[in-house]
């Protein structure tokens, strides 16, 4: 939750800032103050969510649709939550939303709850939903997704970035998957070979957004919590920088690389073992010519200092104050995140595979690589929190730009460090 002192103003004048150094960008200047107001036909609902997850939706949707009468449109949604600022934060500020129903992330809900731009769903989920939610999953609904006592957002992903390892490259050299760092640097060496582009291990780096992800990812590993800028995130900041110049076995390109480009990376057999969401199952098995479960086991992330962790997030569904069709826009959220229809999702996407008790029960029966991999995360205690700050998005663009100093020879750890937290106290100021 917000902290003690951390006025709704104060949230607004900052958030100001950001929408307008995007505008200022042109990233935005169509979806202005001024844009024309938007108008939907009165039997059509808007759905804005990524479009990997379309499918799984649409076959879905038909049962809607013949109950409601109404008519669900897909739209593709952004990729991460400073994409989601970027596309919505104008529109929703100008009370204009483009779209009836969202898939927010957690970078960006917190921003446009405490704006006034969301609806809460208190009223309007049903107790039962939200009783199909563990309680290890409570303390991130209460933060991430909720705001003064009341729910904004229901999660339909538990995120969990994945140690995707070529199980089939392993055993041909008779090696185990990496537990340790230093296990990672020893074996991704024996994978590395430059002169075929093959590397020990990679992800997405790109900014805005993916950069954050590893550097919290590497931090929940060795013990850091990456906002205060400590010692622990200045060993994750480092260990990045030597996996990438000093042990050369993560391709200094993926600081310009998405997840795309990642996962065609490692499906072009270059990457011996990464971090990966859960989505990347589905887009690895939609590849069958070249999918096997070999190249795809999912093994315990290697521990730094504090252990095998992961931290877990997600994106959920919301519905935009602005919303042109709110009362559709309020049946469609209410049937895609009922327990009647999380399974469904779950069982077309891996993206949509959670705790959830109705998802676990359907699949009590059912092989899933997903489910069985998330059973052992949290088995071995590899599940750590989201880092959380009530200005989360700038919060972790300061991560991710005293990041991209360091690790592009801009300046030294010490510094970063320093300028980091100085970042996030203006932040608190």
């Amino acid at each position: 939750m917000a902290k003690k002192g951390f006025s709704r103003r104060t949230f607004i004048k900052g958030t100001s800032l950001a929408i307008a150094g995007a505008v200022g960008g042109g990233k935005i200047a169509q979806q202005g103050i001024f844009a024309p107001n938007v108008v939907h036909a009165q039997d059509e609902v808007v759905l804005a969510i990524q479009e990997f997850a379309h499918d799984a939706i649409k076959a879905i949707l038909p049962e809607f649709e013949s109950a409601t009468g109404l008519t669900v449109k897909l739209e593709g949604g952004p990729v991460s939550g400073n994409d989601m600022l970027t596309k919505y934060s104008t529109a929703f500020a100008a009370g204009n939303s483009p779209v009836d129903v969202i898939s927010d992330a957690d970078e960006s809900s917190p921003t446009f709850i405490r704006a006034g731009w969301i609806m809460p769903l208190d009223d309007i989920i049903p107790q039962e939903t939200w009783d199909d939610f563990p309680e290890s999953m409570q303390g991130q609904i209460e933060t991430f997704l909720s705001y003064d006592g009341q729910r904004y957002r229901v999660p339909h992903e538990f995120a969990v970035g994945y140690f995707f390892t070529r199980k089939d490259w392993l055993d041909e050299k008779n090696v185990s998957s990496p537990t340790t760092w230093d296990e990672m640097v020893e074996i991704g060496k024996e994978f590395t070979d430059s002169s075929t582009g093959v590397w020990g291990t990679t992800d997405g780096l790109v900014k805005p957004g993916l950069l954050y992800v590893f550097c919290a990812y590497l931090a929940a590993q060795s013990g850091g919590s990456v906002f205060d800028f400590d010692e622990g995130t200045a060993d994750a900041f480092q260990f990045l920088y030597d996996m990438i110049h000093t042990h050369k076995i993560f391709p200094e390109t993926a600081l310009n690389q998405d997840y795309t480009a990642q996962n065609e990376l490692y499906m072009g057999d270059k990457v011996a073992f990464m971090r990966q969401w859960p989505f990347f199952q589905s887009v690895a098995e939609a590849n069958t010519e070249w999918f096997d479960a070999s190249k795809m086991a999912i093994e315990l992330p290697p521990a730094g200092a504090a252990g095998s962790k992961s931290w877990w997030g997600g994106w959920g569904f919301s519905l935009p104050a602005s919303a042109p069709n709110p009362d559709g826009a309020q049946e469609l959220i209410k049937f895609l995140t009922s327990p009647e229809n999380a399974p469904k999702l779950a069982e077309g996407q891996s993206w949509f595979v959670m705790p959830r008790t109705s998802i676990l029960d359907y699949f009590a029966d059912k092989p899933n690589v997903i489910v069985e991999a998330m059973g052992r995360y949290s088995e071995a205690n590899a599940l750590a929190a989201r880092p959380f700050h009530p200005r989360v998005a700038e919060a972790q663009t300061a991560v991710e730009d005293m990041a991209s100093l360091f690790l592009t020879d801009q300046a030294g750890l010490a510094d970063v460090m320093k300028q980091g937290q100085q970042l996030i106290a203006d932040l608190e100021a």
